[in-house]
């Protein structure tokens, strides 16, 4: 091996200080933590009350498909509060499962971080040894070790020096890569408890919606399925109520309110063309409505995939809009935001249907913020993950997709799925009353 006549320990310092400044990808070499007994309990827990839920659910649907009386809709109610109440105890254990994780993932953290300490110590010592040798020629090594054997043992200690010195410097690199990952992941999980206590608080809110309903319609029936029915006459009775009736579409540049009848004309026009039952549609659109507090109120700058902004400037150059100016929504913890308009999707979805929503609402280019256009949109959407079979569990489904795309089948987001189906029924039944009207 060649060796330079001076080792200079300045260019070891400066190789170092830019290699730590640089961030290097390594592949992480961390193991996962086995998995406690106290997790493996609470999950047992989890799954006997994803089945209790299940149980109530498919009541609920089995209800759905009965005719409607008073006995069927008290029998739903009270399955969509014992859902409620169980959904609020699954929760609470997902918050306690992640707090757990949470915790660990601290602990790992700052075990990682001392590593890093105790190699930036071997790394000082290896540095003050290769010190030794600054500044001096080989023929002065030569001379002073006399001996050829010495000198070539010299060589030896010097090289596993800068052996060790590499070594130091990769398992702090790869420790670095470990600390961000865990930071990341860290960080996904509390934002994951947080958006879980606003999901229990749903839930809650749905609890006691159920309760109340149950409560008005004993006060208005006596328990008694004659004057249930009577009630049920007087309700479908009330075509203009149901006309004028506000429907709620949030995402677009006008109030965000539209009248009921209006709407359905909009769902009405797209379920021609895509095969989509109406009332499906509007409370998907009601729900991204609705539920989606985010809706407008994020920067395509910030909350918006750094993948779906060339989509996005595209969209809005074609439409000659300023794109700071447009509503899209904010990052959630489930994923990215920089949705838009009422139909609450991403630039890239919106593009790869822009052709065929052009073709039928004759808008070309079209728009996400435009109200027939974002219809069609999300008709297309879902009828592309099945729903114009128009069965419940195929909406279901395709409603959790629209909601959280590859994260659709994670249980605690059930919620979403549950409620576009409710709301679905309810809108069924003013459709039913437009029809007949």
């Amino acid at each position: 091996m060649l060796i330079n006549k001076k080792i200079k320990i300045s260019i070891f310092f400066a190789i170092l200080a830019s290699l730590l400044a640089f961030n290097f990808v390594f592949v992480n070499s961390s193991v996962a933590a086995p998995i406690s007994e106290e997790e493996v309990e609470m999950e047992a827990k989890i799954k006997e009350l994803e089945d209790k839920i299940a149980k109530y659910r498919e009541g609920i649907i089995n209800n759905q498909n009965k005719a409607k009386s008073l006995q069927t809709e008290i029998s739903t109610l009270d399955n969509e509060a014992n859902k409620a109440e169980l959904e609020i105890k699954r929760i609470d254990l997902i918050i306690q499962r992640l707090a757990i994780k949470i915790r660990e993932k601290e602990t790992s953290i700052r075990q990682i971080e001392q590593e890093v300490d105790l190699e930036k110590t071997s790394i000082a010592e290896l540095i003050r040894e290769i010190s030794k040798y600054d500044d001096v020629s080989v023929l002065e090594i030569i001379l002073k070790k006399g001996q050829l054997s010495d000198f070539l043992s010299e060589l030896n200690s010097l090289e596993n020096f800068q052996n060790q010195m590499q070594g130091a410097l990769n398992k702090i690199y790869n420790l670095k890569a470990d600390t961000e990952k865990e930071k990341t992941t860290l960080s996904d999980e509390k934002e994951e408890q947080i958006a879980l206590q606003d999901i229990q608080e749903t839930q809650r809110a749905s609890l006691e919606k159920a309760k109340k309903d149950k409560k008005t319609l004993l006060e208005q029936t006596k328990g008694q399925e004659a004057l249930f029915s009577q009630l049920a006459k007087k309700t479908q009775l009330d075509i203009e109520a149901t006309k004028n009736r506000l429907y709620s579409l949030k995402g677009m540049i006008s109030d965000g309110s539209l009248r009921f009848e209006d709407a359905y004309k909009f769902a009405k026009f797209a379920s021609i063309y895509t095969g989509i039952r109406p009332a499906f549609l509007l409370a998907i659109l009601s729900r991204e409505s609705g539920l989606g507090k985010n809706v407008g109120t994020g920067s395509w700058r910030i909350d918006m995939k750094p993948s779906q902004r060339t989509y996005y400037l595209q969209i809005c150059e074609k439409l000659n809009l300023e794109p700071d100016n447009q509503n899209v929504s904010k990052k959630q913890w489930y994923g990215w935001g920089g949705a838009m308009g009422p139909a609450q999707m991403m630039p890239a979805t919106w593009t790869g249907y822009e052709a065929r929503i052009a073709e039928i609402t004759g808008n070309n280019p079209p728009s996400p913020w435009n109200v027939k256009d974002s219809f069609v949109a999300a008709a297309l959407y879902l009828v592309n993950k099945g729903a114009e079979q128009k069965t419940y569990n195929v909406e279901w489904k395709a409603a959790m997709m629209y909601l959280a795309g590859s994260n659709w089948n994670k249980p605690y987001l059930s919620f979403y799925g549950d409620q576009v189906m409710d709301l679905a029924k309810q809108l069924q039944e003013q459709v039913d009353i437009l029809e007949k009207g």
